[in-house]
């Protein structure tokens, strides 16, 4: 039997035997892999991949670069695509590596991203550069976004 589809949904929505309006099979199909999806997501941290300086966009004075030795976090994240992650530019450029961290859902992900972010205040790193430096960060010089 064709399917009597419903003028103006791009041919998404067709009318069943009963006259009431469904979707077609591939959204049902695209819906389950965008929820499958959000269930294994990744939170990482990107770290330096050798000694020098990193744009900075937590940094005070309007400084815009910031030294970070080998392995040192420049910022954290949580994907549900880690491996496309990997190969942004952003990152690229900056000379860091990512790690993963935490596996999980996209929400516990986000949460453990939150915890490092704001934990950042008195991470060993942190603390360090502000005993030799004089230059403490409220969060990963990589996170530009407090959220």
């Amino acid at each position: 039997m064709a399917r009597k589809y419903v003028e103006g949904t791009e041919g998404y929505v067709y009318l069943d035997e009963d006259g009431d309006p469904q979707v077609i099979p591939e959204v049902y199909e695209r819906l389950e892999r965008q929820k499958k999806k959000r269930e294994e997501c990744v939170q990482y941290v990107a770290v330096a991949s050798g000694d020098g300086y990193r744009a900075c966009y937590t940094c005070p004075d309007g400084q815009k670069s910031i030294f970070l030795k080998s392995g040192e976090v420049w910022k954290y994240g949580e994907t549900c695509e880690f491996e496309s992650r990997q190969n942004a530019l952003e990152y690229k450029i900056n000379r860091v590596i990512l790690a993963a961290q935490n596996y999980g859902t996209k929400d516990y992900c986000y949460k453990v991203q939150l915890d490092s972010i704001y934990l950042y205040k008195i991470h060993h790193q942190n603390l360090m550069r502000l005993k030799n430096t004089g230059i403490w960060l409220k969060r990963p010089p990589g996170n530009k976004i407090y959220r």
